[in-house]
């Protein structure tokens, strides 16, 4: 090995310029031993013969094929190889790394001991702080000035020593954008997060045939509904489903006849009480007299089927678990004081009163949705979240 008188780099035996700064390197002066004495003509041959054999084995002399200098301490058997050609072949069975290192190779890090002869002259082949945590470089680059293949990480070629210019580092690719603008994220029961869909401008059908998320809500039909992305805003859909589309309120709501809410589990239907009128022949028709109902709660059982009615008297009527004119106290969903309903001179507004787990309205045709809103598909929350 040649040491550069610079920078301290070790370089192969071969190499005209240094591999690290590029200076241009002399063979080390070879630490000649101080020639022996000329044998007395009546001694011995055998201890001296011994004394030679010591001498030649610290300091071997011997010659190698075609006037090619001797190979350093600790490398492997073959001489190092002559300058590559313009198109290197890959470095030879049996040689190190470094020799693969010049004639253009690459060896894969760790692909020699750390330790040892081979591990140690094969390690000083790349370029100066890489390790073995760092990754592959490049394949080699034609030198501009005799052709010969240098590694991406040199700087000077090994067998001119032209300077090379610096490899410009690649920048990775930009994480490729998967087109959605908003997400649907699904809320559990006990309020964390769960799964999340992708929407994308325009149309997004959901239902049961429309993603993993869905498929497994009975309550979902096939093609439940659309949400039709528009920029910063989104509109709901319902698409004929059996059992609806229903979004939280945010603010007060105005009801109209035969309007759908849920509390908790509870399937409401709110109603009007109108006067009775004459038949078509003028009959009128009998009933009790009526207080002043304007309206009444209807529980719905199933698709058709109704429940317990509930008449509105008065100004507003509060509904609840525990307090209120109208309770469901086995519906665990239910806050103690959950919502109001009141009569507006002739406006019908329902108001929720800072219920833990909100008031839900049904969505008639289509509403428009903004970011935060929640919606409920089947028996699944979602939080709408725009990107």
């Amino acid at each position: 090995m040649i040491i550069c008188y610079r920078c301290g780099k070790e370089n192969q035996d071969h190499y005209k310029f240094c591999l690290g700064c590029g200076a241009e390197l002399t063979s080390p002066p070879v630490n000649e031993p101080p020639p022996p004495s000329p044998p007395p003509p009546h001694a011995g041959g055998d201890e001296k013969l011994g004394t030679m054999n010591t001498v030649m084995a610290d300091n071997p002399k011997s010659s190698t094929p075609s006037g090619m200098p001797p190979a350093p301490a600790g490398s492997y058997g073959p001489p190092p190889p002559m300058p590559p050609p313009p198109a290197a072949p890959g470095p030879a069975p049996g040689q190190g790394q470094g020799q693969a290192e010049a004639m253009g190779g690459w060896q894969p890090p760790g692909g020699h001991g750390g330790h040892g002869g081979h591990g140690g002259q094969g390690g000083h082949g790349g370029a100066p702080g890489g390790g073995h945590g760092a990754p592959p470089p490049a394949g080699p680059r034609p030198c501009p000035a005799c052709g010969a293949a240098v590694p991406q990480e040199f700087k000077f070629c090994g067998v001119c020593g032209f300077k090379m210019e610096p490899v410009q580092q690649q920048q990775p690719p930009p994480p490729q954008q998967s087109g959605a603008h908003w997400l649907m994220v699904l809320i559990r029961p006990d309020g964390t997060e769960g799964g999340v869909h992708e929407l994308r401008e325009g149309e997004n059908r959901i239902g049961r045939d429309h993603g993993e998320l869905f498929e497994n809500d009975g309550y979902l039909s096939p093609t439940h509904a659309a949400l039709v992305v528009q920029g910063d805003s989104m509109v709901v859909r319902d698409l004929g489903s059996l059992n609806g589309v229903f979004v939280k309120m945010s603010e007060d709501e105005e009801l109209r006849p035969g309007q759908i809410i849920r509390l908790g589990q509870e399937l409401l239907r709110f109603d009007t009480i109108e006067p009775p009128q004459p038949l078509a022949d003028g009959t009128e028709v009998m009933g009790s007299p009526n207080p002043g109902y304007w309206g009444k709660i209807t529980v719905v059982i199933g698709n058709g089927i109704d429940g317990s009615a509930y008449p509105l008297l008065n100004e507003s009527v509060t509904m609840g678990r525990e307090r209120g004119e109208i309770n469901f106290p086995e519906d665990g969903y239910v806050s103690g004081l959950h919502a109001r309903l009141s009569n507006q001179g002739g406006s019908f507004v329902l108001s929720d009163l800072g219920s833990s787990n909100g008031t839900f309205i049904r969505v008639t045709h289509e509403r428009l949705l903004g970011d935060g809103a929640f919606i409920l598909l089947g028996q699944q929350l979602f939080r709408l979240s725009m990107l």
